[in-house]
């Protein structure tokens, strides 16, 4: 009979050290909010680095630097943040070498689709799976797991042998007082492009030197400004945490989430026996 109870002691406890454990994961939620900088109200799942270890997500950390800006680093990137929105699941971040006084100042990092292992290969096909299948999903998405999934387009800065004559191509020499395009130590010409591009819009001896993101609202004009590259680059670009972070809304017996027309999560892909 000893036996028993103390089986039965021990069984009541192990449950009660369990609902515990859940239960300050789930106050991982109602942390008080941090805040830096213009950035107010960060809170689950993001966290500020300065925060109680017992608050928010570590895959979700955030910084405030010296000069009192919101940091994310990204693929060794560093990023400022821009906006978080907690509406529709994303966060907007910019390069950390982008100026606000300085038509044209350029990225320090570059950043493309390929870095994103979540990425939907729906760029062009609309909603479809996600490719390749994931065990482990990063916290960050380039596309958001929606209807309208495009949360971002390219920013392509290239440098050429020759001149190129195309209403595509920014010439970066008219960004900038008494300068030339032309770069007199490699012999090359800058240009920059916003948007789609394709290989064979590339021009013969031109090359690739960064990429970049922006959200701006799209402009279909495609003779660009220097202030309107400039404002592209300040805006920044978005990612979403929605599918990285799907447990906090499905729990685990669901793989997937997305949003609805009226931006409520969704979740599909349940476990067999869930």
């Amino acid at each position: 009979m000893a036996i028993g109870l103390t089986f039965s002691a021990g069984l009541t406890a192990l449950i009660a050290l369990a609902l515990v454990h859940e239960t300050l994961s789930a106050n991982d939620h109602y942390c008080l909010p941090s805040s830096c900088g213009n950035i107010p109200n960060i809170s689950f799942p993001f966290r500020l680095k300065s925060d109680p270890e017992s608050c928010g997500d570590s895959r979700y950390e955030l910084s405030c630097d010296e000069n009192n800006r919101t940091v994310l680093h990204l693929f060794a990137g560093k990023y400022y943040v821009q906006k978080i929105n907690y509406n529709n699941y994303t966060i907007r971040v910019a390069d950390s070498g982008i100026h606000n006084d300085s038509y044209f100042s350029s990225p320090t990092y570059s950043i493309y689709s390929y870095n994103f292992s979540n990425r939907y290969d729906r760029a062009y096909y609309g909603f479809t799976e996600l490719l390749p299948k994931l065990t482990k999903l990063e916290p960050y998405d380039q596309f958001q797991p929606s209807e309208n999934p495009e949360l971002s387009r390219i920013v392509v800065f290239m440098s050429c042998e020759e001149p190129v004559n195309s209403p595509y191509c920014l010439d970066t020499s008219t960004c900038i007082h008494n300068s030339s395009n032309y770069i007199s130590h490699s012999k090359r010409y800058s240009y920059v492009k916003v948007g789609k591009t394709n290989a064979a819009e590339v021009a013969d001896l031109c090359r690739v030197e960064k990429i970049t993101q922006t959200s701006w609202p799209r402009n279909d004009d495609p003779n660009l400004s220097c202030k309107d590259v400039h404002n592209e680059l300040v805006y920044g670009f978005e990612i979403s945490w929605l599918r990285g972070n799907c447990q906090s809304f499905c729990g685990r017996k669901f793989t997937e989430c997305y949003l609805n027309d009226t931006n409520h999560v969704q979740c599909s892909g349940k476990l067999n026996g869930g």
